[in-house]
C-alpha cells in the first residue's frame, strides 16, 4: 500500500496504531516530543489493551519484558473491600489478566517493537504547524537537526494531554467535567514481601471525592499516588517529598511506604480532565487522550488508548483500500465508550458506585457484569451495565441502600 501516515505521540496510542498501519503495509513516521525513556502517569492497564497488543503483533516483545500481571483490582474502604478478578467476568473470551507497568520502560519497549516493525520515529521533535491541502497532510516539526515539513496522505493526533492539534488549529478545549487534581511519585518497596499479595493494585477510598493508589510496578519499585477533589490539596507545597508523604500517610498503605525511598519529585496533574468537541477532520483524527481525558480512578486512560488507535487506524485502512468511510463511525464508538465511562466515574464520585462496591451483598451477577466494565469491555452491548449504564448504576445504587437500611 503506497501510502504514508504521520503520527504525533509515541505513547500507547500511537505506537498501537503505528503498528497497525505498518501490517497493512502503510509507512509510518512519529513524531515525539520527549526523549525516551520517559515518565508517564498510567502505569496500570486493562486487559482490553492485551487484545490490542496480540491484535497488532506487539504482544510477544511486551510479554518478553516480564512486566508485572495484573490478574486482580483490590478497592478499600476502611474495614470494608471489593475485589474484581479479571477471570470472573461478564464478556464472553474477554482476556483474564493485564499488565502494571512501569511506563519509561513499557513506552520504550513498545517503541522497539514498533521500529523493528517498520516505523520511523523521532524523538524529541516537537511539532509547530498543520495544515491540509486537501491531498496531502502537511505536518511542521523542529528539532537538534532544524525544521522541517513531512508531508502524509493522514495524521493521528496521540500527544495525549499535548493536544497539539486542537491547539494548532483553535479548538475548543472543555476542562469542566472535574475539578480534581492528582500527585505521584515512585517509591521504593522493599516491604512488598511483608504485606498480603503485595504485588496487587490497592484503591484506598479516604473521602467521597479523595482516594489513593498503590500500583507496584517493578521489582521493589512502586508507584503511589493521590487523587480528589482540589479542595483536599495544597497547591504550592513548599517541600513537596514532605508534603507528598503527608499524604500517603492517610492511606492504608502509608506505613509500607513512609519510610521508603522516594524515587523521584512527585509529578502533578492539576485539572486534569480534558475533552474537544471535534476527534475528525479533513485529512486527520484524534486518537488517545486526545479525544478525551476523564480520571485515573478505573485506569480507563491506556484502554481508550489503545481501542480508539484500532477503530481509528481500521477506518483509514479500510478507506486506503478504496472503500468510503464515514468518519462518525469514528466518533460515535470514541463517544460510545467514553459515555460509558464517564457514567461510572461520576457515579464514584456521586458515592452511587462506592456503595455498590462496598455493600456486603453485591449480587454475584451484578459482580461480573461490572467486572467486564473495570476489564475496558464498555463497548460489550451485550452487558446492561454498559447498554443501560446510566439506569443500571442508579437502580442498583438505590436497592444496595435500601437492603443496607433494612
Amino acid at each position: 500500500m503506497n501510502k504514508k501516515v504521520t503520527i504525533i505521540g509515541a505513547g500507547p496510542a500511537g505506537l498501537v496504531a503505528a503498528a497497525n498501519l505498518l501490517n497493512s503495509g502503510v509507512e509510518v513516521t512519529i513524531l515525539e516530543k520527549s526523549k525516551f525513556p520517559r515518565v508517564s502517569v498510567g502505569e496500570s492497564l486493562l486487559p482490553i489493551s492485551i487484545d490490542h497488543f496480540r491484535q497488532v503483533g506487539i504482544f510477544d516483545a511486551l510479554d518478553a519484558a516480564d512486566f508485572l500481571k495484573k490478574y486482580t483490582v483490590r478497592f478499600i474502604k476502611g474495614e470494608k473491600q471489593i475485589n474484581f478478578v479479571f477471570a470472573e467476568q461478564y464478556t464472553e473470551n474477554a482476556q483474564p489478566w493485564t499488565w502494571q507497568v512501569a511506563r519509561a520502560r513499557f513506552d520504550q519497549t513498545m517503541a522497539n517493537a514498533v521500529i523493528e516493525k517498520g516505523a520511523n520515529i523521532l524523538f524529541e521533535t516537537e511539532v509547530t504547524a498543520f495544515n491540509y491541502d486537501g491531498n496531502q497532510a502537511h505536518v511542521s516539526y523542529k528539532n537538534t537537526e532544524g525544521e522541517h515539513t513531512i508531508e502524509s496522505d493522514f495524521v493521528f493526533d496521540a500527544s495525549g494531554f499535548g493536544l497539539v492539534l486542537p491547539r494548532l488549529l483553535g479548538m475548543e478545549i472543555n476542562k469542566t467535567f472535574l475539578p480534581n487534581y492528582a500527585v505521584f511519585s515512585h517509591f521504593k518497596d522493599e516491604k512488598r514481601a511483608n504485606y498480603f499479595e503485595g504485588e496487587r493494585i490497592w484503591f484506598d477510598v479516604l473521602d467521597l471525592d479523595l482516594w489513593a493508589w498503590s500500583i507496584p510496578i517493578e521489582n521493589e519499585v512502586s508507584s503511589v499516588g493521590i487523587v480528589g477533589n482540589k479542595r483536599h490539596f495544597d497547591d504550592n507545597p513548599e517541600d513537596q517529598e514532605k508534603y507528598m508523604r503527608e499524604l500517603i500517610h492517610k492511606s492504608e498503605f502509608g506505613k509500607r511506604y513512609n519510610s521508603q525511598e522516594m524515587l523521584m519529585q512527585p509529578i502533578w496533574h492539576k485539572g486534569y480532565s480534558q475533552s474537544v468537541n471535534i476527534t475528525t477532520g479533513d485529512g486527520f483524527a484524534l486518537i488517545g487522550n486526545s479525544t478525551e481525558f476523564l480520571d485515573p480512578v478505573f485506569s480507563s486512560g491506556v484502554a481508550l488508548a489503545t481501542s480508539s488507535a484500532m477503530k481509528a487506524t481500521d477506518c483509514l485502512i479500510r478507506s486506503f483500500n478504496g472503500e468510503n468511510v464515514d468518519w462518525k463511525e469514528y466518533e460515535e464508538f470514541i463517544e460510545y465508550g467514553v459515555d460509558v465511562y464517564r457514567t461510572y466515574v461520576k457515579a464514584w464520585y456521586s458515592g452511587d458506585l462506592q456503595d455498590i462496591f462496598f455493600t456486603d451483598n453485591l449480587n454475584v451477577d451484578y459482580k461480573l457484569k461490572i467486572c467486564s466494565v473495570l476489564a475496558g469491555y464498555v463497548w460489550d452491548k451485550t452487558n446492561p451495565f454498559v447498554t443501560q449504564h446510566k439506569r443500571a448504576i442508579k437502580a442498583l445504587a438505590q436497592v444496595v441502600r435500601q437492603f443496607e437500611n433494612r
